[in-house]
């Protein structure tokens, strides 16, 4: 690396004060973190002071580290223009087309935090627009290398039978034009019968996601089912969880929570790591419970706020760390904040009707277009020509994000809250910051020197 040029300090540099009188420097272009003293952070902001006043002799050797790990830059680089740029090329990539399905919206639980309370339970997909959904993917898999399939609800174990016979014929598309197919599902696991459990692997699900609240008590109160039912799916799932993930090679425990079952997130890991499972492919994680995307009148629990979610999400890290678990969630630079922005990604619902939001399927809210069974060839033409949701977000010029240091992991976060006449105002990323990037920060550093020992 030439120290001919000149340089300046990184625009996403964030540095997070601690109690302890240290000091982290957080880059979230490059995902780096250093911790420093006071006396080394004195030192570091002179070097940066030296490049901002084009000091002649700078600390080469120190700007030289600082470059190689993203804390400075060439001067004139334009970082918010080229994360604005890539940002715009993911959005048009087409190497992968993303497919949201809801073969259903119905359910076989009434979860009374739903977010789909007020939407048409309608029955599963037809055989006839199975077909045409098929017929959608072969002619908009295009170019793309790789087809990633989400199935989503509802509760889409409900239409176990389509999921199969789409799952095959998409396997058949990938397999005659060297496309990769992967899978991921969404589930309350109810369903999820050792057969079913058996036959994950053959249906590409590579990713599976199961809800709990806490205690057979608590979920049985939440989700309306009786205790024994209750007592009966957490004891399948302590017995069938090594399974499900050798299946799968990766399964989220989410546990939703709120002010009158946080402590019953420790119980559900506890449960899982007595029956031995403590195994760096499950991703234990709190599922927040709030009303913030506006589909629901009324969420009748006593909710978080974002501060308090972020104080608990930290405290939940440490619990999982001291249990001896895996943690996942370091902020990363991202392509996109959602693939509702990329413009090949849809969601499908049991009608057929095209959109972009995971969350609002099954609602008018973020559908664009409609297949038609009888004539793919014009819905082809009506998603050529739409004019996408989200197609012009872009949180690089939107109020309360333009400007922010922590664009690059972040990407303003949902682009519904950017929609116009809206205004960004609480930053969720910038919750508990400091707590988070120090946990981080320690919890990776003890995994590298375990594995160098």
């Amino acid at each position: 690396m030439t120290l001919t040029r000149n340089w300046k300090q990184s625009s996403f540099n964030v540095p997070l004060g601690r109690s302890n009188n240290m000091t982290l420097l957080f880059n979230t272009r490059s995902g780096q973190t250093l911790e420093f003293d006071r006396t080394e952070w004195a030192a570091i902001q002179r070097c940066f002071d030296s490049l901002e006043h084009k000091d002649p002799a700078p600390d080469r050797e120190l700007v030289s580290c600082l470059a190689t790990l993203g804390f400075v830059v060439p001067a004139d680089l334009d970082e918010f223009r080229e994360e604005e740029e890539r940002l715009h090329h993911s959005k048009l990539d087409d190497s992968r087309l993303f497919i949201t399905i809801a073969p259903t919206m119905a359910c076989n639980q009434h979860c009374s935090y739903c977010f789909q309370q007020n939407t048409p339970k309608t029955r599963i997909m037809s055989a006839r627009m199975q077909q045409a959904t098929i017929e959608f993917v072969r002619r908009k898999i295009g170019n793309s290398r790789h087809l990633v399939v989400q199935w989503f609800g509802g509760e889409p174990l409900v239409a176990y039978a389509a999921i199969t016979f789409m799952t095959r014929a998409f396997k058949a598309i990938c397999a005659e034009l060297g496309v990769h197919y992967y899978a991921e599902m969404l589930t309350n696991g109810v369903l999820l019968t050792p057969k079913r459990v058996a036959a994950l692997s053959q249906l590409c699900v590579k990713a599976l996601q199961i809800s709990l609240d806490g205690t057979p008590e608590t979920y049985s109160a939440r989700r309306q089912v009786p205790i024994t039912k209750a007592e009966a799916h957490y004891h399948y799932l302590t017995e069938h969880l090594q399974d499900i993930v050798e299946a799968t090679g990766s399964v989220t425990i989410r546990i939703n929570v709120d002010r009158e079952n946080i402590e019953e997130a420790k119980y559900v890991v506890r449960r899982f790591k007595r029956h031995g499972f403590v195994d760096r492919r499950i991703d234990f994680r709190l599922g927040f419970i709030n009303t913030s995307r506006g589909l629901v009148d009324c969420v009748p629990h006593d909710c978080f706020t974002n501060t308090e979610f972020a104080q608990q999400e930290v405290a939940f890290r440490r619990f999982l760390e001291s249990e001896g678990c895996m943690v996942y969630g370091m902020p990363r630079r991202k392509l996109y904040p959602c693939t509702a922005v990329v413009r090949n990604s849809f969601t499908i619902d049991p009608n057929g009707n095209l959109g972009k939001c995971v969350p609002t399927m099954g609602t008018p809210q973020s559908s664009f277009a409609l297949i038609l069974p009888d004539d793919m060839d014009r819905t082809m033409r009506d998603v050529e020509t739409a004019e996408m949701p989200f197609e012009r977000f872009n949180p690089f010029s939107s109020e309360g994000c333009r400007g922010c240091r922590m664009l690059p992991a972040c990407l303003g976060s949902c682009p519904k809250h950017h929609a116009e006449g809206r205004r960004v105002m609480a930053c969720s990323m910038q919750e508990g910051l400091a707590d988070k990037i120090a946990f981080y920060h320690s919890f990776h550093r003890g995994l590298d020197n375990q594995a160098q020992a």
